[in-house]
């Protein structure tokens, strides 16, 4: 009877196998089989390769604000504010060497009158960030937390986040793109295996996603992640791979 031989098909077997699989499980995989003529067996699979890494770079930034009637006298204001800044980061065991100071921002300080529109010179604002770059990442995450000390002694200054990065990412997609196809040629030969087959050759590589984010994180994008907000971060690699 026709039910008896299409049901005795190994590409039906491995198909109905992998359904149940992906419907029985949380596993998240991707692992599909279609049937293709001649009853043989095209598999789809994801795979996955993932690594714990620690941040061996961090970058961190803040500005320093004032304003003042005069230009000149404002000037002065906000140089020393810089100096204080900067000793603050000297004391606190921060190179000079690992500290950048960026060019001075000087702008009209103008309010606008909103019911006749009216424009009134008030005097001047000033900006100047100030950029710490550092391979001591811990020494800086410590320093940050204590920025409020800068505040306290009269310094206006605005405090970005720090942003750790891994310099050897490069490196390691090389070695997490090599696992992860590996991953995927394991998880077809257990399909194939379990449908009394034979895994084919390799006949379709994906576009490889890589994700860099904090550990546990369920975060994910299709162009891929880069955390830069935590110290330890997770290194992933995902690539789709069809064997037939």
């Amino acid at each position: 009877p026709w039910r008896e031989k299409l049901l005795a098909s190994p590409a039906v077997a491995v198909a109905v196998f992998c359904i149940g699989l992906l419907s029985c499980t949380g596993l998240g995989v991707a692992l599909v089989v279609s049937l293709i003529d001649r009853g043989g067996a095209k598999v789809d699979v994801t795979g996955v390769s993932t690594e714990q890494v620690r941040s061996d770079q961090v970058q961190w930034s803040f500005t320093i604000k004032s304003e003042s009637a005069n230009r000149s006298q404002g000037a002065l204001s906000q140089e020393k504010q810089v100096a204080q800044a900067i000793a603050f980061l000297e004391k606190n065991n921060i190179s000079r060497d690992d500290i950048f100071v960026k060019v001075l921002f000087v702008s009209p300080n103008i309010e606008t009158n909103r019911e006749t529109g009216r424009e009134t010179m008030l005097g001047w604002k000033f900006s100047q960030e100030i950029v710490v770059i550092s391979s001591d990442v811990d020494k800086v995450a410590e320093v940050s937390r204590r920025s409020s000390e800068l505040i306290s002694n009269g310094v206006d200054a605005r405090f970005q986040m720090p942003r750790y990065t891994y310099s050897g990412l490069a490196d390691k997609r090389i070695e997490l793109l090599k696992e992860a196809t590996e991953n995927a040629k394991q998880r077809a030969k257990a399909i194939a295996t379990t449908g009394s087959l034979s895994l084919g050759r390799m006949t379709n590589v994906g576009t490889a996603t890589f994700q860099v984010t904090a550990p546990g994180s369920s975060s994910a994008g299709s162009g891929g992640l880069y955390d830069t907000d935590t110290i330890e971060k997770e290194v992933s690699a995902v690539m789709d791979v069809s064997f037939r």
